[in-house]
């Protein structure tokens, strides 16, 4: 049992991809296996109360991160999905794709979408990768270790939907590119969560993103191009952003430094 409790996340990912690799085997045998796709987001959650509640015999409840947020990453997990989603429909347009919406007046529909089904979907997943597993590495890895490790296998576990359902020409580029957005956005999630001391931002800003910016949308262009776009476009306004904190935060460094003279 101890063995267990020092190796909790690994055992559980373990798990967790096994049980999953099992729910596709079945999925991809029945005629419309994707309209069933929403079951596999469910499994990291049974899969934690079965073993860590269950078999192990740990506290699960107070692991899920189902803290009250701060208000500025509640406003981030609303606003930054959209404005992304937007910004990347504005510039497919100039290039003759609609990928967003076709009227404007859509955005209201994909905006309640995004608040309500998509963010309750959305935090079934979360309470584990971003609450659970969160809760766990943090008390041993720093938050970029910690955000990597989760990535890593949060990325991961999405695999086989790149590779059954996804349709890509060119399985490679779909593949790589799919996996590498998804890990940059889990990176982005774990932030989100850590600064809002809570999995509620989180499990927002991955509703939202759903909605706004991960999902198929009006696709015009072959799938993997519009994922090497999408990737390469989250890659640039990160990057932006992390610039941006950087220079933020060493402002700060500079002012406190000052006044302490």
């Amino acid at each position: 049992m101890k063995q267990n409790r020092k190796n909790i996340v690994g055992t559980s990912i373990a798990f967790i991809f096994l049980v999953t690799f099992l729910v596709h085997a079945v999925l991809v045998n029945l005629e419309d296996g994707r309209a069933f796709l929403g079951a596999v987001m469910a499994v990291p959650l049974i899969v934690v109360l079965a073993y860590q509640a269950v078999y192990c015999k740990l506290p699960v409840r107070s692991t899920l991160g189902l803290f009250r947020p701060n208000l500025k990453s509640m406003l981030f997990s609303i606003l930054f999905p959209v404005l992304l989603g937007i910004t990347f429909h504005v510039y497919l347009s100039y290039h003759g794709i609609q990928f967003l919406f076709e009227q404007e007046k859509e955005l209201g529909l994909l905006f309640v979408i995004g608040l309500t089904v998509a963010t309750l979907s959305a935090l079934l997943e979360e309470v584990v990768w971003r609450g659970n597993f969160h809760h766990h590495l943090r008390k041993n890895h720093p938050l970029f270790r910690t955000a990597v490790i989760i990535a890593a296998a949060w990325s991961l576990w999405h695999l086989p939907i790149a590779v059954f359902y996804k349709g890509y020409g060119d399985l490679w580029t779909g593949i790589t590119t799919y996996i590498g957005l998804l890990f940059l956005v889990s990176m982005t999630l774990t932030y989100v969560r850590e600064a809002g001391r809570s999995v509620i931002p989180a499990a927002i800003l991955h509703g939202m993103l759903n909605v706004f910016y991960l999902s198929d949308g009006l696709q015009s262009g072959t799938a993997e191009q519009e994922e090497l776009s999408k990737f390469l476009f989250y890659a640039l306004v990160l990057g932006l952003m992390a610039m941006a904190y950087g220079k933020g935060w060493n402002n700060l460094n500079i002012i406190k430094r000052k006044s302490a003279v």
